[in-house]
């Protein structure tokens, strides 16, 4: 019998990592591979705690302690999941009591050191200098140091010289730096961007412009984003 049940676990397991790879390489949306992709995980959970109440079921069933054995599962499974999920809720109410976080603001955390780009319940989201994406739990945080910069104390000016063709107004280009500054995630807004015309011919304007950011990775982004836009503009 214990082969039996045996057997069964390694055949949803085959299942499951089966499965598992179809959706790895099945083309679809990004948005539709974010949905499965934290679904499968949830819906393999529950295949695995009905298959081991079934066999529990099957085993303990004519026992005179079967309702208290099933008890006992349960009320494990609750704790298991319970302090999985409130530990790092009840760490993140009492870090925020102490040390209020901003989102924007530059934080290290252990080898980590970024924006922080997202406070949420149980995690906050860290975007590094590399652009990566890092969720961190805060029963992590609770348990390292944590350095945390004022914003303006972190930020660094950033100068480039964009060419702007002439066929775009003078006045007409500098709104549209102005606006793609203030919009743009890697600048600062609490700063004011400088920016003026430094060189003029025939064919295009060359504008000096100066903004505020954390790192010179967040420069570059900005410094590509605004040539793109202005060879989109006039191509």
């Amino acid at each position: 019998m214990t082969v039996y049940y045996l057997a069964f676990a390694i055949g949803i397991f085959v299942v499951l990592r089966y499965l598992s790879k179809v959706l790895g390489t099945v083309s679809y949306s990004r948005a539709v591979y974010r949905v499965l992709a934290r679904i499968f995980p949830v819906v393999e959970l529950i295949i695995w705690l009905a298959f081991g109440l079934w066999v529990i079921n099957q085993l303990f069933d004519d026992l005179p302690y079967y309702p208290l054995l099933v008890s006992a599962v349960a009320i494990g499974i609750v704790l298991i999941f319970g302090w999985y999920f409130l530990r790092d809720f009840i760490s993140g109410i009492i870090l925020k009591a102490e040390m209020p976080l901003e989102k924007n603001q530059h934080i290290g955390v252990h080898n980590n050191q970024g924006l922080l780009r997202r406070v949420g319940y149980r995690s906050i989201e860290i975007e590094t200098h590399k652009g990566e994406l890092v969720k961190i739990p805060y029963s992590q945080l609770a348990s390292g140091s944590i350095h945390l910069l004022n914003k303006n104390d972190s930020l660094q000016s950033y100068e480039m010289k964009l060419p702007v063709s002439t066929s775009i107004p003078m006045q007409e280009a500098r709104d549209m730096i102005t606006r793609s500054l203030l919009l743009l995630p890697w600048v600062a807004v609490s700063k004011e961007p400088s920016i003026k015309v430094v060189d003029k011919t025939a064919t295009q304007n060359v504008f000096s412009i100066s903004y505020y950011t954390t790192s010179s990775s967040y420069a570059s982004n900005v410094n590509e984003h605004l040539v793109r836009q202005f060879e989109e503009v006039t191509s």
